[in-house]
């Protein structure tokens, strides 16, 4: 199968490029190059489609917080718009979008974008495999980025009080594989088969990078002005999203 994988040099879209590798024709579309695969720019996305005719085009374009004219919109909405157009002018058969587990609750513009994203996906007529993964954790997940260096200035860590579900960034290449053979299709939610604190989220990845660092649970309420002043990278849009994040409150439309 040829598939185009947008986001490519991200975190899900590069795992996926050596998950994938020697299993079908693959072609990346990112704002770097990657190895691996032909590369386009988003500019040149309308090419990409013309040149390449992919069979199934994985969207893994997200981001975490807005920086600069990188908007929510942008990311999660008008790179869906654009691919959802050219993939019913071309010969796609399926499309994988990689959203992420709670969107339906849509509180933040995080969730609310990536909700909207998935509309168009669905009203699309296109054969679609939506995955709504819970923190996916892996080698280059930005979350052990964070901890490696907020640890090397903090004594002490603050988690904020709730539980999630993680699941390995292995097991979303597995689903996507899936979904490229037509053995998951809808709206499906993926998780580990853990749940765990956010705590002990933490304490894990502290021992993976084998740092030893103290780490208190703090209850919602307490994390409001480090998100109002913005600390450590921690936003608004985040603050409103702490809460229990598993597949055990997942309610999911669409067919599994």
């Amino acid at each position: 199968m040829r598939v185009l994988i947008v986001g490519a040099s991200g975190f899900i879209g590069s795992h996926l490029l050596k998950g994938l590798k020697g299993k079908h024709s693959l072609f990346a579309v990112s704002r770097k190059k990657v190895e691996g695969a032909p590369s386009f720019s988003f500019s040149d996305l309308t090419y990409a489609f013309k040149s390449v005719k992919p069979e199934v085009v994985v969207n893994c374009v997200g981001i975490l917080r807005e920086e600069g004219g990188n908007t929510f919109k942008k990311a999660h909405v008008e790179v869906v718009r654009e691919l959802v157009k050219l993939s019913k002018g071309s010969s796609v058969k399926k499309f994988v979008q990689i959203s992420a587990l709670g969107v339906e609750k849509r509180k933040s513009q995080y969730q609310k974008t990536k909700w909207e994203g998935e509309k168009l996906v669905k009203s699309s007529r296109i054969p679609y495999l939506i995955l709504r993964p819970s923190i996916v954790l892996g080698k280059g997940q930005k979350l052990y980025e964070d901890l490696k260096k907020l640890s090397k200035f903090l004594p002490i860590l603050v988690a904020p009080k709730m539980k999630v579900q993680p699941v390995k960034v292995e097991e979303v290449v597995k689903a996507v594989e899936k979904g490229i053979k037509c053995q998951l299709q809808g709206v499906v939610p993926l998780c580990g088969e853990e749940v765990i604190t956010m705590k002990e989220l933490f304490k894990r990845v502290l021992t993976e990078l084998k740092v030893n660092r103290a780490v208190i649970e703090v209850p919602k309420p307490l994390l409001f002005p480090v998100a109002l002043l913005g600390l450590f990278g921690f936003s608004l849009d985040q603050y409103k999203m702490v809460e229990d994040n598993t597949c055990r409150e997942e309610k999911v439309g669409g067919a599994l």
